[in-house]
């Protein structure tokens, strides 16, 4: 079994002010979020990870939220060019980092991507047209991938990702009534409900997935494909508008 290697960002005092559309945003707690955030890494480490911490950056509160800076695959890295100006700033340090693992390639405007409309499968790249990804955005994933690349209309939700999550084994969980699904009827579905959107975010490493908690019916139902489940208090990035795949940015093991 390969293990990957797990970029993360703890959150600073600016988090409370990251970018959200949601009703209770103005209640972020930055301590509880940091206490959640440690969780998140220890959970990463439990799933065979290798975690790299890095430092906050107090200009930038969206910067826990690294999955949004990048696409990395075996050859290399693909550097967002992220549609919301304020968010510019995070991807230097971020570059510095995947430069120790991959060779790093730069998207440039009026392509617009964040990493959490990517959506990797053994087979196919998704990328979700979104508030944040535009379809030169996709193009540029898709001549950088390699591997057959689909746009996926994002209906409700910030991200592809806020609606889709990729497990493994030809299994995703998804909530159909957000995105446009007629590209994903070859895999199996686990299928959630609007009081469960949130859960459709979650994380497969391996045997592993971490989700968030408070979805029993969803655990369960993961638990019933044989995976490990993990799962996670998110309360306060669910406030920030960010899911459990948003705290990391995951390097793939090359292959030997």
């Amino acid at each position: 079994m390969s293990f990957p290697t797990a970029l993360v960002r703890k959150p600073g005092p600016a988090f409370a002010q990251a970018l959200s559309g949601h009703p209770q945003k103005h209640t972020i707690d930055c301590e509880r979020a940091c206490r959640q955030h440690q969780l998140y890494s220890e959970a990463l480490k439990h799933a065979g990870a290798q975690v790299i911490s890095l430092e906050p950056l107090e200009n930038f509160p969206d910067s826990p939220f690294v999955e949004d800076t990048a696409v990395v695959l075996d050859h290399g890295a693909l550097i967002a060019s992220m549609k919301e100006e304020s968010r510019r700033g995070e991807v230097a340090s971020i570059i510095r980092e995947l430069e120790r693992y991959r060779k790093i390639t730069s998207m440039k405007l009026p392509s617009t991507l964040d990493g959490g409309d990517v959506l990797m499968t053994d087979e196919t790249v998704f990328v979700g047209i979104s508030a944040r990804t535009n379809r030169k955005g996709v193009e540029a994933v898709a001549a950088f991938s390699g591997k057959p690349t689909l746009a996926i209309p994002v209906l409700k939700g910030l991200h592809l990702k806020s609606s889709v999550s990729y497990l493994g084994r030809n299994l995703l969980v998804i909530d159909p009534s957000s995105v446009e699904t007629a590209a994903f009827k070859t895999f199996e579905w686990i299928e959630v409900n609007e009081h469960e959107r949130y859960a459709a975010n979650c994380l497969g490493l391996g045997n592993f997935v971490l989700m968030p908690a408070g979805f029993p019916r969803v655990a369960d139902q993961i638990r019933a494909h044989k995976f490990e489940v993990v799962e996670l208090e998110m309360s306060e990035f669910e406030k920030a508008d960010g899911g459990v795949t948003c705290l990391s940015l995951i390097i793939p093991q090359i292959p030997d």
